[in-house]
């Protein structure tokens, strides 16, 4: 995993966004799934998932994709990085062609451009849609300076035996005690060799943080390194395992992937 420092800092300083894609879809992940979405997908990331299916957003590109019509997938191509305020223009124009309940900053790493998350909220805000930050948990000082500007917040647990990366429980923690009394949940993604001892290191910890958060268990759906789902039962007892820490425990699948939207 590369991590383009320098390009990030040039973007900060110029008040650019590095970009992905801009796209209306249904959220397929977390509480709640099903609802109309406006999804800002962010470049780069910290870490390197197994299952990452966004590999794009580890390397640099010198265009990104804004879809013209909300849903459609007729995208344009416009030069990257892209100005904040003209970012907020066109996510503006979108917001404005069709309802949405909220818009979904994801990556990558949303957290690495806090810059554009701050950019960003009072357009969405002032478009009467909710700003939800979707984050690896890693960089809660990063959290702690653009909370003021995300209305929920979706942190992935990250679990070592599903991306193949470190640990960083303390950071997942902090950032979830700096989100107060907002709406969150965590979200877990599990693999078949994901043992119990994980989730009930990540259960009892979050009970500990925040207990009214739900907490939502991802079969990961098989890509890059992951060849192969996670059995039903395996969902079933490590359900139970948080359960005994949680009174919200969910097990949600990638129903985008069902329903073969972006």
């Amino acid at each position: 995993m590369v991590l383009h420092t320098e390009r990030l800092v040039a973007c900060e300083e110029q008040g650019l966004c590095d970009l992905l894609e801009v796209f209306s879809s249904i959220q397929g992940e977390g509480p709640r799934v099903g609802e109309r979405h406006l999804f800002v997908r962010l470049a780069q990331c910290d870490v390197h998932c197994a299952y990452c299916d966004t590999p794009l957003c580890h390397g640099v590109h010198a265009h990104a994709r804004l879809e013209r019509t909300p849903g459609r997938g007729d995208f344009g191509i416009v030069e990257n990085p892209i100005p904040v305020d003209r970012l907020c223009r066109r996510v503006a124009a979108a917001l404005a062609g069709a309802p949405h309940c909220a818009a979904s900053l994801t990556g990558g790493e949303p957290l690495l451009q806090p810059w554009v998350i701050e950019g960003l909220a009072p357009t969405l805000r002032a478009a009467g849609v909710r700003v939800l930050l979707e984050t690896d948990g890693n960089l809660p000082d990063a959290y702690d300076r653009v909370r003021g500007s995300v209305d929920i917040l979706s942190l992935d647990w990250k679990a070592p035996s599903a991306t193949g990366e470190p640990a960083r429980y303390a950071e997942h923690a902090r950032m979830l005690e700096l989100s107060g009394e907002a709406e969150a949940w965590v979200k877990l993604v599990y693999v078949a060799e994901t043992p119990d001892e994980e989730i009930d290191v990540a259960a009892r910890t979050v009970a500990e943080v925040r207990s009214d958060v739900p907490f939502v268990l991802q079969p990961c759906t098989p890509f890059a390194r992951v060849r192969s789902a996670p059995s039903p039962d395996l969902g079933l007892r490590l359900a139970e395992v948080a359960a005994r820490h949680l009174g919200d425990v969910r097990v949600i699948p990638q129903v985008h992937k069902m329903l073969d939207v972006l």
